[in-house]
């Protein structure tokens, strides 16, 4: 299977987060899980209403972006969980890279060892996002970022099918 997609995408990514990195430092670290899930959710929200109606109210607005988005929250959300087992919390902008890098590496390497691509569906995601808020309290972090290692997975194959899907339109 080709991964290229993956790969273009997660330098985009990368690129957009070390951006923000440098321009607004770590301001995300001080919001709670929950509040990274519903910044997730409402992104998911986004895509959902964005395909049902097949246009953009909101110019610039795009859907491959709105993954990007995604993406990096989700790994925000590994960083705070990685973040949680360092004394004090106290983190620099480089250690931020080094997990946003370990993270990324972990994904591509869960991806390259899978032999199956996930049939994807944003109702399915919309689904773990909202089983993930009704058991938040409850999950360990170990548990919790397998859990974001899985929605991370399952966000990626469906941009590659959003990808397949416009360039079988044109």
């Amino acid at each position: 299977m080709n991964y290229n997609y993956i790969y273009f995408f997660i330098k985009r990514c990368k690129k957009i987060f070390f951006y923000k990195l440098e321009s607004y430092g770590l301001s995300w670290k001080i919001l709670k899980n929950h509040s990274i899930i519903d910044q997730i959710f409402i992104k998911i929200i986004r895509i959902r209403n964005i395909s049902l109606k097949g246009f953009y109210h909101v110019k610039g607005e795009n859907i491959l972006d709105t993954y990007i988005d995604i993406i990096n929250y989700l790994l925000i959300a590994l960083i705070k969980l990685d973040v949680f087992y360092i004394k004090n919390n106290k983190i620099s902008n480089y250690d931020v890279i080094n997990f946003y890098e370990k993270n990324i590496r972990n994904t591509l390497n869960i991806i390259n060892n899978m032999n199956f691509c996930i049939n994807s569906d944003i109702n399915i995601l919309i689904k773990k996002i909202l089983d993930l808020k009704e058991n938040l309290d409850r999950l360990s972090n170990k548990k919790l970022k397998k859990i974001y290692f899985e929605i991370l997975i399952y966000t990626i194959f469906l941009i590659k099918k959003t990808i397949n899907n416009s360039c079988n339109k044109m």
